[in-house]
């Protein structure tokens, strides 16, 4: 995945956001690779109402946490196309669709990954990680009782956060802030050691999904 352009109107974040904490999937040791596994269904049949109050509710937290002129600017994109609309155009070329859960999850775990390592540039194929997460989902108890309606929260709260980050790591690549880049680092790392015990600088993506960085990496 390269870091593509992004919509002007969301390129006026120019420092990062606080994201709001969604649950991961507990990693799971030496699961069943099995090929239904792999194929596990991660979809959900979508609600606009749902979709609608989650808008509402993020715009709120980012009137409190960035401002009301990012709100508004939030808003105004969001007027014009519903933040899936935008998520689905970045991350289409990575054959990643809306209405998944894993693919949501795909796409935020990728971002955070070269966010963290700074890997502006690598492109990462997110297929074997996208298995990896259906496998995971797929032996996750918890996640095998969620409703239809709490897939969709937990994706929706993937991709609203997905598109704040990504704005703010064009935003300050363009403008080669590396005191906000190393920000964002920081941040992207943070976030994926508490909420999904992962040290993003010891991964890489590879065939398997990510992996341990060898020593020769």
């Amino acid at each position: 995945m390269l870091i593509r352009p992004f919509l002007t109107a969301l390129l006026l974040l120019a420092t990062p956001l606080a994201a709001n904490a969604q649950q991961l999937p507990q990693a799971v040791e030496n699961p069943t690779k099995t090929a239904d596994a792999a194929e596990f269904d991660t979809s959900y049949r979508p609600s606009p109402s749902i979709s609608a109050r989650m808008q509402r509710e993020f715009l709120s937290r980012i009137r409190w946490s960035a401002g009301a002129e990012v709100r508004d600017n939030l808003a105004e994109a969001f007027a014009e196309r519903s933040p899936s609309e935008i998520w689905q155009e970045l991350v289409a070329p990575d054959g990643l669709t809306t209405n998944n859960v894993a693919d949501a999850l795909t796409a935020y775990w990728v971002l955070n990954w070269v966010a963290a390592n700074g890997a502006y540039a690598v492109e990462v194929d997110s297929r074997p990680i996208q298995r990896q997460l259906r496998l995971a989902f797929a032996n996750d108890p918890s996640f095998l009782r969620l409703s239809d309606q709490q897939r969709q929260e937990m994706a929706e709260g993937y991709i609203l956060n997905f598109l704040v980050e990504h704005a703010a790591l064009n935003t300050a690549l363009a403008q080669k802030d590396l005191e906000t880049l190393y920000a964002l680092a920081m941040a992207a790392a943070s976030r994926f050691r508490s909420q999904m015990n992962v040290n993003l600088f010891t991964l890489v993506p590879g065939p398997d999904g990510f992996v341990g960085r060898s020593n020769s990496d």
